[in-house]
């Protein structure tokens, strides 16, 4: 009895034994199979040509000196009986948050100052001299100067009538030669960017206007990192690195701003644009307020020049509160992928909702982070939002 009780356990444990490998082996059978078939289609992925665009980075480790334009930073001379008004020097040191402009440059700034104890130094003022050109416009020509007696860059007329302006002795054609303290643009802070090159780590301004890239480009050669909130002429330097080894400074954009534990990044939120996917973008031919709105369109159209690219973009007219008609373009051709500025709720709410629809939509911000909309959009998708990169890393 005992032998046949114990010939019935040893067969019962063989049995369990039997059971427990047959399950194992079905186990990593399984197993084997569907990562073979992951990996077959993540390799599929990467041998797929694509576009990673939004890897360019400033890292912020605290303390470092921010070179800015006056105007929107410092104050704001058209926003009378305000703390940021004319009364307030154009050179004044912010100290405390509250010294700085509430809103666009100023509210980059601010966030620079409180998450990497960043210093911000105005570059102010600059000079303009008259040039007698050959050219239709504009009409009174003024230039900037580049801080080594030269004046190379074209300052936009609208700041020349700024009321702060004010005239000295001129050159031997009549013409005087003016001061202006309202800095705007790279343009107008290139001579004193230059002459504090030795302490600035970054320089931040305005990019949307040709000789404010033009300038951007300069200060980059001069080792200062640039960083473009406006980015509208931007597309001006792309493949910068490639085209200008000089230019040893990094060049952003308008990249949003991110906490870190060391301080702050900007940039560094990439997006992957598959080759072979349709891209629709925005564009516009209307003037101010909108042309900023052409500036997606400018990106792409550089971008498949500069790198020979041969992609599906879908060009839309829209200007200010119009990103709806983007999306609805985008879903119509089945495109997961978008180009836009935000610049209002209506810009945010329309690009928000598409992108809550579906994971694998994403969307290229442009001149879009000077202002808050945009801001929520880059804080709310960060995996779905990138920036105007001007170095994209192209996978063949």
């Amino acid at each position: 009895m005992n032998n046949q009780r114990d010939q019935k356990r040893v067969s019962l444990k063989l049995a369990i034994l039997v059971i427990v490998i047959v399950v194992v082996v079905a186990v990593l059978l399984i197993g084997l199979f569907l990562n073979h078939g992951f990996w077959r289609t993540n390799n599929k992925e990467e041998e797929r040509p694509r576009i990673i665009i939004g890897l360019s980075k400033i890292e912020l480790k605290g303390g470092e000196i921010v070179g800015t334009q006056v105007d929107r930073v410092i104050r704001d001379i058209a926003w009378e009986n305000s703390p940021y008004d004319k009364n307030v020097s154009p050179d004044r040191i912010p100290i405390n948050l509250e010294d700085l402009v509430p809103y666009m440059e100023g509210e980059r700034a601010k966030e620079m100052m409180q998450w990497a104890d960043v210093k911000i130094l105005p570059l102010t003022p600059a000079i303009g001299k008259h040039k007698e050109i050959d050219t239709p416009w504009p009409d009174n020509p003024y230039y900037a100067a580049d801080g080594k007696g030269n004046f190379p860059f074209l300052i936009e007329p609208t700041k020349v009538e700024y009321e702060t302006v004010f005239s000295v002795q001129g050159d031997s054609q009549g013409k005087p030669d003016l001061i202006l303290p309202d800095t705007h643009g790279f343009n107008m802070v290139a001579e004193q960017a230059y002459l504090h090159k030795d302490q600035l780590y970054m320089v931040m301004a305005c990019m949307d206007f040709e000789s404010k890239t033009e300038a951007a480009l300069y200060l980059a050669k001069q080792g200062l990192n640039i960083y473009a909130p406006c980015d509208r002429f931007a597309n001006m330097l792309m493949n910068y690195k490639e085209i200008y080894p000089d230019a040893t400074g990094t060049i952003l954009g308008s990249a949003p701003i991110r906490k870190t534990d060391f301080g702050a990044v900007i940039g560094d939120q990439p997006v992957i644009v598959y080759l072979d996917e349709t891209v629709v973008v925005q564009y516009t031919e209307e003037g101010y307020p909108n042309q900023y709105c052409d500036t997606p369109w400018r990106y792409f159209e550089r971008l498949e020049k500069e790198f020979n690219l041969d992609m599906e973009v879908i060009t839309v007219t829209a200007n200010i509160g119009e990103t709806g008609k983007i999306v609805e373009i985008a879903e119509i051709n089945d495109a997961n992928v978008i180009g836009v500025r935000i610049y209002n709720e209506d810009d945010y709410m329309a690009v928000a909702i598409w992108l809550k629809k579906n994971s694998l939509n994403r969307a290229i911000l442009f001149h879009s982070v000077a202002y808050e909309p945009g801001v929520k959009l880059f804080k709310e998708f960060p995996k779905q939002t990138t920036f105007g990169d001007l170095q994209p890393k192209i996978i063949e």
